[in-house]
């Protein structure tokens, strides 16, 4: 006996939907397997019981068909190109219209003016804004795990503590870590 197929399957067998081969291997298997059988009965039974209740429903009211916008005539149109006329019209008359200055080549008189009173000296006012010193950022170098100097080397990320800690590790030429140091989560540096 093979495996049983799957309900789908069961159902695209009694619709006929399947390829070919595939009808046949389910037909064989069908023959064999009181367990797919008995799941086809089920499967024709209801298939059996929807066609029934959708025969039941009423038949759907027909569509109805929404009644038309009543026409407009060129009138309507008319009425819109006056309209935008008029605008322009409008318009026209609102632009301010271009005058010709005349000049007259003498001055006018002018009456004795008493002279202005000098200028009054004032000196500006300088604002000074202490500004505070920003503090000078704590260098937090490697911490070396062994006594060798470091010559050369890769810096690897790595978590610790369960992923809640992470830190950076300088792993040497012959792959053992040689510092570490921790790195701040939010802005990836300690």
């Amino acid at each position: 006996m093979t495996q049983c197929w799957s309900e789908g399957e069961l159902r695209a067998f009694l619709d006929s939907e399947l390829p070919p081969g595939d009808m046949r291997r389910v037909a064989a298997h069908w023959k064999e397997c009181a367990g797919c059988r008995g799941s086809c009965a089920e499967l024709e039974a209801r298939a059996a019981r929807l066609s029934i209740m959708l025969g039941a429903l009423p038949e759907p009211a027909p569509v109805m068909q929404l009644p038309g916008l009543p026409r407009r005539g060129r009138a309507s149109w008319r009425w819109t190109g006056g309209a935008v006329a008029a605008a322009l019209a409008l318009a026209l008359l609102a632009i301010p219209r271009r005058t010709d200055r005349i000049v007259s080549s003498t001055p006018p008189p002018q009456a004795q003016a008493t002279p202005a009173p000098p200028p009054v000296a004032v000196k500006p006012a300088i604002i000074r804004r202490v500004v505070p010193a920003k503090p000078k950022p704590q260098l937090e170098y490697y911490v070396k795990l062994d006594d060798e100097p470091i010559e050369s080397g890769i810096v690897v990320r790595v978590s610790l503590d369960d992923g809640q800690l992470p830190a950076d590790v300088i792993l040497g030429p012959d792959g053992r870590a040689r510092a570490i140091r921790l790195v701040n989560v939010f802005s990836g540096e300690r």
